[in-house]
């Protein structure tokens, strides 16, 4: 019997094992941490000295039974929802404001948000405590009365402080979204006599609602699961959150595994129904704002409007106050000298980068660290997102499904999930016991930056036909070839940012550094957390400045990179519809057939002459969702998850 390899179930296996290997990195990544974790909320002696499969829910009930973890819980819920609601409200002015600024302070207030977005929660939080503490900055500047600072310690000082951490998230999402409405519909209104405050609430803002939803549900995900803010508030305040019971659980001596594993669900799960509302909401109304017919304002304003300014001061002072406080306590040799003008110095810089210092080692190690996994998450994420888009199996539509949900997973949970699964019983034999290693945590940076590469990847994926990989293959491509010669070209640049924004997430991540640092060797981020903690404020203080000067240095090379590769492929672009003459905008497929021809024909052209004719198909390919965010802060060259938080890993 003569077996066809044409015929749809075997093209159908060979899909399958196509993509096996992209289901094989999530489920070695993502799923077995996972798992691992959850798994003890039905097994709670799974990881004892003697393990057991016998099933049992009290541990689980002796979790809730705790008053502790009860408080924790109320307290994540008050507070996050507390956090959610003034950074919506923040985040609306701020967005109004950025489109009514002239445009130098439109840019202004723009980089100002970025900034904020960019800086990891817990260096805010940290700069806050140097700021309002009772012998803090404030206090010795002005000279204030002990005390004056106790209401900031408090449930509703923490709201305040978390409020102005995360009102960029509502600020991105509204930004775009405002500029997508129209003025015919107010312009209507106008002439049938409603007043400005009624446009505003009964047309304005319920076309916004999907960008406010998405604001606001972004703000209570990062507020309820924020670590890093409970990693420096909770031993200071003595505030109970949810996110540090969890750690607290997988550092006690024993291990409190169904703690860890019922704390870790519960976060999970009011993550999850958060946004599923969320989704929900907007499947009950038509929010559509683009259309044929839609009038955008002509030009930007001249002239300052109050909402402007009031936005403008919010933006700078929620960056201003912690990072100033920060550099000051940074250059200040004692803490108890405080302010006065022999005691500015940069002493502790100079301890830092010592030679064979703590500092120059912690931070030499983040350095490698963010290297390796920025590297692993550009390439493990390119072909994923390739076998994603271009695959057909069902393997490749699971793996696209399992990206999307594990970004749901806040960072501590799957660092969490680390802990148990490459630290069990049934490693030993096999010697694949990695808790405790630099594999392991490298490991952890990747799984929790992978979903993003994977996603942003995709978008820009989504922009190149399906018929330029095809018709390379029917004319004899390779697989490298067609990846080489056709679609890296067009998405260099998403590639590229990919690398920049893992290396500078992973630089300042705190959740996986704390719970899977190797013993003795603690990279920046616990460095600077542990120097917090010992009341070190400005030996923690000159290592936060030194991290978030490297973050800056890098983010702004990978700008450059970025606009370089922009400006080749213009380039490019116009020497291409140049050389094909006039009939190039009527006939704008040939220069994609003639990349096609080129890269099956890999003796006849050089690379470098195969790319120009792609690219002149899609000049910007590589800019896939982004400008959804801000046209202002160019989001394009560097594009952002979702998120998150660039700091989800921060956090």
């Amino acid at each position: 019997m003569k077996i066809s390899f044409n015929n749809p179930a075997w093209v159908r296996i060979r899909a399958t094992l196509k993509s096996a290997p992209s289901l094989v990195v999530i489920a070695v990544l993502i799923l077995y941490p996972l798992t691992a974790l959850f798994i003890q909320i039905i097994f709670p002696s799974l990881f004892d000295y003697h393990t057991s499969w016998r099933p049992s829910f009290l541990p689980l009930f002796q979790v809730f039974e705790d008053q502790g973890n009860v408080a924790a819980l109320l307290n994540s819920l008050v507070i996050g929802l507390g956090s959610a609601l003034i950074a919506t409200i923040i985040g609306t002015v701020t967005a109004f404001g950025s489109q009514r600024a002239p445009r130098t302070m439109r840019l202004l207030l723009d980089l100002a948000v970025w900034l904020i977005f960019f800086a990891p929660s817990y260096v805010i939080a940290q700069g806050w405590l140097i700021l309002m503490q009772s012998d803090g900055i404030l206090a010795q500047l002005f000279n204030l009365p002990p005390g004056w600072s106790n209401w900031f310690f408090t449930p509703a000082g923490l709201i305040a402080a978390m409020s102005l951490r995360y009102f960029p998230f509502v600020h991105l999402a509204m930004t775009q979204a405002i500029a997508n409405v129209g003025d015919e519909l107010s312009v209507s209104a106008r002439m049938l006599g409603a007043g400005k405050t009624r446009i505003f609430w009964r047309i304005t803002l319920p076309l916004l609602a999907p960008a406010l939803m998405a604001g606001a549900s972004i703000a209570f995900a990062e507020g309820f699961g924020d670590f890093g803010f409970a990693a420096a508030i909770t031993p200071q305040m003595q505030i109970p959150l949810l996110s540090y019971q969890i750690y607290s659980a997988l550092n006690e001596a024993p291990v409190n595994y169904s703690a860890a594993a019922g704390l870790s669900l519960l976060l999970v799960a009011v993550t999850a129904v958060v946004l599923v509302l969320q989704f929900r909401f907007l499947k009950t109304r038509n929010y559509a704002t683009l259309s044929t017919h839609t009038r955008r304002a002509a030009h930007a304003p001249q002239k300052l409007t109050p909402i402007s300014a009031i936005a403008f001061v919010i933006a700078l002072l929620a960056i201003a106050l912690p990072l100033g406080a920060t550099i000051c306590a940074s250059l200040w040799r004692h803490w108890a000298n405080g302010v006065a003008a022999s005691n500015w110095s940069v002493y502790h810089y100079a301890q830092a980068l010592q030679n064979g210092s703590q500092g120059l080692q912690a931070l030499s190690a983040s350095l490698a660290y963010a290297a390796i996994a920025a590297g692993a998450t550009m390439l493990l994420g390119l072909v994923m997102a390739l076998q994603a888009m271009f695959g057909k199996s069902l393997v490749s539509r699971a793996v696209n499904v399992l990206t999307i949900a594990t970004i749901a997973v806040p960072g501590l949970v799957l660092a969490a999930g680390f802990v148990f699964a490459w630290n069990a019983d049934w490693l030993i034999p096999i010697h694949l016991v990695l808790y405790g290693t630099a594999i392991c945590l490298d490991m952890a940076y990747i799984a929790g930056s992978l979903p993003y590469a994977i996603r942003l990847q995709i978008g820009a994926l989504s922009q190149v036909s399906a018929n330029l990989f095809t018709a390379a293959k029917v004319l004899g491509a390779k697989n490298a070839r067609v990846i080489r010669v056709i679609i890296l070209p067009l998405v260099d640049a998403t590639v590229v940012s990919t690398f920049f924004l893992t290396f500078t997430g992973v630089l300042f991540e705190l959740p996986a550094s704390s719970l899977l640092y190797p013993a003795g060797s603690p990279p920046l981020p616990v460095l600077i957390a542990s120097k917090f903690n010992a009341f070190e404020w400005s030996q923690g203080s000159a290592l936060t400045v030194i991290g978030m000067a490297i973050v800056l240095s890098i983010y702004g090379l990978g700008r450059y990179f970025v606009a370089r590769l922009l400006l080749r492929r213009d380039y490019a672009a116009a020497v291409a519809t140049q050389a094909a003459g006039p009939s190039a905008v009527s006939h704008s497929v040939q220069p994609a057939q003639r990349a096609v021809g080129r890269a099956a024909q890999p003796a006849q052209t050089t690379a470098g002459n195969t790319v120009q004719p792609a690219q002149s198909v899609v000049s910007h390919a590589a800019q896939p969702g982004q400008r959804a965010v801000s046209h202002s802060a160019q989001p394009a060259q560097l594009p952002l998850p979702d998120e998150t938080r660039p700091a989800r890993g921060m956090e």
